[in-house]
């Protein structure tokens, strides 16, 4: 068994790599176009392979195509499982709730309730925007998930304020002087005030340059990561969950 299972992991293994190198000169490279030439050039070996032609094409790019479709199908599927899977929960909680917590706890089956009353309620509007020009399901966007997110920039922006309060009561260092004086001249030019245009002007080259240069290290780093793991995986350094 224990063999069978490391064959398995091998063929696995192997087929990623195929894949994944086939997908990667596809994308770079197109079809790839080679020739027989070397060979044929060969004294002893160039008469056994005559036969060949002097080119070859291997279609790279519709298999790159086919593979990246394959994907998008694979990630598609899983996050309708995971969609059916989230309603399947919070059922079982609600019913389980009911049944079993008739006086206490009643907070999960209603937040299970919610959870599941939107989902009906946003499929619905979705289904119903189809046959028509409006778009009555941008309702639950603009008018629920936008509300939230903007409390929760607000309790965000408190959470700064008492972080920058706490920092004060341990030590007091010059990082900690810069991040408190940030967070204030980023708090003064959100305010919508006439008089503080010159901080809403530093405000605007802060959020322009050090935090966009700081997100962009970020997204550098994650993509250097992505590579680096998409290598391991080509080489066959990574160990799948079967090893």
């Amino acid at each position: 068994m224990r063999r069978l299972n490391r064959i398995g992991v091998i063929l696995s293994t192997t087929t990623v790599i195929i894949v994944g190198i086939a997908t990667l000169m596809g994308l770079l490279l197109g079809d790839f176009v080679g020739s027989w030439q070397w060979l044929k050039n060969i004294p002893a070996v160039g008469q056994v392979f005559g036969f060949l032609p002097d080119t070859f094409a291997l279609p790279t790019a519709g298999l790159a195509t086919i593979f990246i479709q394959i994907a998008v199908l694979t990630v598609a599927m899983s996050i309708i499982v995971g969609i059916m899977n989230l309603l399947g929960v919070n059922a079982v909680r609600m019913f389980k709730t009911i049944r079993e917590y008739p006086n206490s706890q009643i907070m999960a089956g209603i937040n299970s309730l919610i959870v599941i009353v939107v989902f009906i309620a946003t499929l619905i509007l979705y289904i119903i925007d189809q046959g028509g020009t409006d778009n009555r399901s941008m309702i639950l966007l603009e008018d629920v998930q936008v509300p939230i997110e903007t409390a929760l920039a607000g309790l965000l922006f408190f959470a700064l304020v008492y972080g920058a309060f706490r920092i004060l009561r341990d030590r007091t260092t010059y990082s900690r002087i810069l991040f408190i004086v940030t967070v204030l001249v980023i708090l003064l030019g959100a305010l919508p005030f006439a008089t503080l245009d010159n901080v809403t002007v530093f405000t605007d080259w802060i959020l322009l340059v050090p935090v966009q240069a700081g997100t962009s290290g970020i997204l550098l780093g994650i993509a250097l990561a992505t590579v680096v793991t998409g290598l391991r995986i080509l080489i066959g350094q990574d160990r799948t969950y079967g090893e």
